[in-house]
């Protein structure tokens, strides 16, 4: 049976990928689909983000389990599972990246449009007010219109695991 690893971009945590696990379990089986933390973000949300990819490897690598692993990573878990193939090649099966743009691949402003800029802003002027931040949010990533029931969930994980402003400024 194989192994995926999910992992998730700044400021997110495994809930933040919803039913997605459940639905690729019902397409790659048999499969085991484990979402893991980057420390600074969900169970870990009290723990410092480290400023290092190679850091939060370490993290991810010591709670994963036993390889292979296939590991799906989206923005800044793409990062972090681009890093884990190249350090620790006999580990990772596949890996697949999801706007995982890094240096020397994508400029900052290929990897965040500026027309998002001002909104991240807003964002961090706002985040201890949960529900505008979760809403900025919906609206820089998401081109469909605001799920009430989802927003309310983002908005609930972010009061239980709250990402402080300096976790999620580390991550960016």
């Amino acid at each position: 049976m194989s192994t995926w690893i999910l992992l998730r971009g700044p400021a997110r945590e495994a809930r933040h990928w919803g039913d997605f696990p459940r639905e690729l379990a019902e397409r790659v089986p048999p499969a085991r689909i484990r979402g893991i933390d980057l420390p600074g973000n969900g169970i870990l949300y009290a723990v410092p983000s480290p400023l290092h990819v190679a850091e939060m490897l370490a993290s991810v690598r010591a709670r994963a389990g036993t390889p292979p692993f296939t590991v799906l990573g989206l923005g800044l878990g793409g990062m972090v599972a681009a890093e884990w193939a190249h350090r620790h090649p006999a580990e990772v099966e596949a890996c697949i990246l999801v706007n995982g743009g890094m240096r020397p691949h994508g400029a900052l402003h290929e990897r965040i449009q500026p027309r998002s800029y001002a909104a991240l802003l807003r964002c961090a002027l706002q985040w201890q007010r949960h529900a505008d931040a979760e809403r900025i949010v919906w609206r820089i990533t998401s081109n469909r219109p605001v799920d009430p029931a989802l927003l309310a969930d983002w908005i609930a994980w972010r009061r239980e695991a709250p990402v402080a402003a300096s976790n999620a400024l580390r991550q960016f």
